[in-house]
């Protein structure tokens, strides 16, 4: 095994106190966790900004390091009060921030240089060009998007010296963190801002070109099964992984304790070269604790037919074993695993008959009895249950068993943090000094070099009887049991014979002690030395990038076909009306952009080309399709394709598009100094946001998108190859993509278009499409001039009346109230204003 550049770090969630303690108690080297606002979990309890010093006191104290997510996009009204959260988790000494929004990542380089930003997998960081972005505006450390393999991190570990931070344990998205807008297209609530509605978890019918496909007892479709890494982490960490996270700041204590202990054993089974192989009954009872069933996740590649496995969507405890009969006493149950203690009295069970949306039978278990065999070996045993508690009828022969609930297991897990205790200490050194007739003194040492000295001014005297020997010192010196620190090594320069009265030492100890923590507390607070950063922040975004001259208001389209961009050159504007300001193609098969281009350039239009919003280690191929085509402008969708399209193809135009999550001017004025042109806003603005956005930069950065089916879920899972074959991934799949048209299909009846890509990542669509015509009146006076229309699966004949409708509002023709009311007439689902309409 290779020596790893840094020693590797366990990281636990905690959403509230008792998962804070759960952590420490049971191995964690670090805690990450949120406060009030701006953090991605906003359902978790967390915790408050007074509560924040007596937090980090807690993990320092505890030798645990503290790390504050804020890990949400943040709007441009919002960056004073977040600049307050800023200075105050400086202040309290945290080690470090999680951070998304890149804006952000610069104002709190400005206002506490020295506090660490880590790079959140909201960031979408996928390989080392993007990571170099981000460590160029002051990243010390990424989180790695989760969907990234084995041999991907070590392609991405080979490429850059920054400190990467893996997840190995918990809950999968199933889209790319930071690129979900479902929660905002469905109900206003922003994955991005972490109030995520969870519509992954819910049941969809798959609509096979346009009929419903049987998938039998599948319906969600969506619902990843959950990470569980604990035999992969020997090869993370000779890939170079420094951090190894656990999931769940919305879990409880239980399920924070079973997951630290899990990895806190492998990790280190790997830095001592050991083969780790987790017991069967500790995979029970960490799955006990939460699970939707267990997986490597990506870590092994892609596996279409594993990820997802479509029966539930919550966690169901233990699988246990099957109905075998009903009786009149109760279920008679064949076990999974008889040779484990599955099940006992007092333990809460399920009966899976296949309706989860449903309140399914189960109970709490009275007594469970061996059936036709001897003891618990037995694999057959009948459970009863209190009078009432369940009705047989219920159950059908055959259907699984879940155990939900093990109030032992959880009993266990509560008492291994039920007591504080230190499980990290810091080793220190001592040096005891002094002379017969002078004084004592004791100084402590801790690894950074601090020195911590109290002394007693004595006299020392030569002992009488017992002399005190080097074995006494340590003895005495080594109670450090209130301390975060142990006694390592130990130097004594005194007179032979000499005497040192106990009391003496215990109290030279406790002074040394208190002093090296406040030494060590002092040096982990952060200065914040310019309070009016913010405002000189905000001022050299426009210094930077002085506002261009206005131009004419413009249209430009974004086509995801050959035949839709014949139609949308072909669209002769009425009215004197321009023509497009340009044409964005954004096709399925990038090979087709070589027709595309000369065909725009053809027809005097601008052509700009989208390569895939997400790039993984060795995709350089697809982007190299982008550059052969030689188009006028890139639509940049990912930090990394900015680096590799300036260097490729110079010449091009860059315009940064919504996945960039561009919610506020510092983050505008990032993407602008990197050599981007224009920027579609974030889709997470409303109206007063974006508003806020534009007046505090310069209008002519921006193109918003003012029609579009907004791209909900972008995923690296595959719905076509997971539903409509048997492979794995592209290799065996059989493409069935390439004949069939998807569409996922709601509670409500509602359809929502699935397309892939090159990359076989992915888009779900939302069912209608979102239009802002009735805003682009005041966009217009803020002075925004350029504005994109989005087309999904619009026939040709649709295009050109569309272009008009929105060509008319640009111009000032119409207001955009009848363009609304014609486009709700065109759509027998109707349209949304989306985002842009305030809540």
């Amino acid at each position: 095994m290779s020596t790893p550049r840094h020693a590797p770090e366990l990281l636990a969630p905690a959403g509230d106190w008792e998962a804070l303690r759960a952590a420490v108690a049971n191995g964690a080297d670090a805690v990450y966790f949120g406060l009030s606002n701006f953090n991605a979990r906003a359902r978790a309890a967390n915790f408050t900004l007074e509560e924040l010093p007596q937090v980090v006191e807690f993990l320092h104290a505890r030798n645990v390091r503290g790390f504050v997510t804020l890990n949400t996009l943040i709007f441009s009204d919002e960056l004073a009060a977040v600049a307050a959260f800023v200075t105050a988790i400086a202040e309290a000494g945290v080690d470090a921030v999680i951070v998304q929004d890149l804006g952000l990542v610069t104002l709190i380089r400005a206002i506490a240089p020295t506090l660490p930003v880590h790079g959140s997998t909201q960031m979408t960081l996928t390989e080392p060009r993007g990571i170099a972005f981000v460590r160029d505006i002051g990243v010390e450390r990424v989180v790695l998007a989760r969907e990234l393999s084995l041999s991907d991190i070590q392609k991405v570990t080979a490429g850059t010296d920054m400190p990467v931070e893996v997840f190995v344990h918990g809950a999968l998205c199933v889209a790319y963190s930071g690129q979900c807008l479902t929660s905002e297209a469905l109900g206003g609530r922003s994955a991005n801002r972490g109030q995520c509605a969870q519509a992954c978890r819910l049941p969809y019918e798959m609509i096979v070109d346009g009929a419903p496909r049987d998938l039998g007892d599948r319906a969600y479709l969506l619902s990843p099964q959950d990470l569980a890494a604990f035999d992969h982490i020997r090869p993370l960490v000779d890939a170079g992984v420094v951090s190894f996270k656990i999931e769940g700041r919305l879990k409880g204590g239980p399920y924070v304790a079973a997951a630290t202990q899990t990895y806190r054993k492998a990790i280190d089974a790997a830095l001592d070269q050991a083969d780790f192989r987790l017991p069967r009954s500790e995979e029970l009872d960490l799955a006990q604790t939460f699970s939707r069933g267990f997986t490597p996740g990506f870590l092994e590649g892609n596996n279409h037919q594993r990820l997802v496995r479509g029966r539930f969507p919550k966690s169901r405890g233990v699988r246990v074993g099957v109905v075998a009969e009903v009786t009149r006493r109760g279920v008679r149950v064949r076990l999974a695993e008889p040779a484990l203690e599955l099940l006992k009295p007092g333990d809460g069970v399920l009966f899976d008959i296949g309706r989860p949306e449903t309140q399914e039978p189960g109970g709490r278990v009275w007594g469970v009895q061996p059936v036709g065999g001897s003891g618990a070996a037995s694999d057959l045993v009948e459970l009863t249950f209190e009078t009432g508690g369940l009705d047989p009828a219920a159950v059908p022969v055959g259907c699984e068993v879940y155990r939900t609930d093990d109030p032992a297991l959880r009993k266990r897990l509560e008492q291994s943090y039920s007591q504080d205790r230190t499980a990290r200490r810091v080793p220190v050194a001592a040096q005891v000094t002094g002379t017969v007739g002078g004084p004592l003194s004791l100084a402590f040492t801790d690894p950074d070099g601090r020195d911590a000295t109290a002394a007693w001014p004595g006299p020392l005297e030569a002992a009488t009887k017992r002399p005190t020997t080097a074995d006494d010192l340590r003895v005495q010196l080594a109670r450090l049991g209130d301390t975060p620190f142990e006694l390592r090594d130990l130097t004594a320069t005194l007179p032979d014979g000499v005497l040192v009265p106990r009391s003496v030492l215990n109290d030279l100890r406790r002074q040394a002690a208190v002093e090296l923590v406040a030494q060590r507390t002092a040096a982990q607070r952060h200065a914040t030395p310019d309070p009016r950063v913010l405002e000189r922040l905000r001022a050299e975004v426009t210094e930077r990038n002085p506002p261009r001259s206005s131009p004419q208001p413009a249209l430009t389209v974004l086509v995801r076909s050959l035949d839709q961009l014949a139609a949308a050159l072909a669209w002769v504007p009425p009215d004197g009306l321009p023509r497009p300001a340009a044409v964005y193609c954004d096709f399925e098969d990038l090979r087709r952009y070589k027709d595309a281009v000369p065909r725009a350039r053809a027809a005097g239009v601008p052509v700009g080309l989208a390569p895939l919003r997400v790039l993984k280690p060795g995709e350089d191929g697809f982007q190299a399709l982008v550059a052969r085509a030689e188009p006028d402008i890139v639509l940049v969708r990912n930090l990394a394709s900015i680096a590799y399209f300036k260097q490729e193809l110079p010449g091009a135009r860059l315009v940064g598009d919504f996945s960039l999550n561009v919610a506020n001017e510092l983050t505008a004025g990032v993407l602008m100094r990197a050599g981007l042109e224009r920027l579609v806003p974030s889709y997470d603005l409303n109206w007063d946001q974006l508003a806020s956005m534009v007046r505090r930069a310069s209008p002519d950065w921006f193109e918003p998108v003012v029609h579009q089916f907004m791209p909900m879920f972008h995923m690296e899972h595959c719905v076509f190859a997971a539903f409509l074959s048997t492979g794995k991934d592209h290799r065996d799949c059989g493409r069935p993509c390439e004949v069939h048209k998807v569409e996922l299909r709601d509670r409500v009846g509602a359809n929502f278009p699935v397309l892939p890509d090159t990359g076989c990542r992915n888009t779900v669509f939302n069912s209608v499409p979102q239009s802002g015509a009735e805003y682009v009146g005041r966009m217009r006076e803020l002075g925004l001039a350029r504005f994109r229309v989005d087309l999904l699966r619009e026939t040709p004949e649709q295009v050109g009346p569309l272009l008009t409708r929105y060509a008319r509002v640009v111009a000032g023709a119409d207001d955009g109230r009848a363009t609304w009311r014609e486009l709700r007439a065109l759509n027998q689902l109707g349209v949304t204003r989306g985002t842009l309409q305030l809540a």
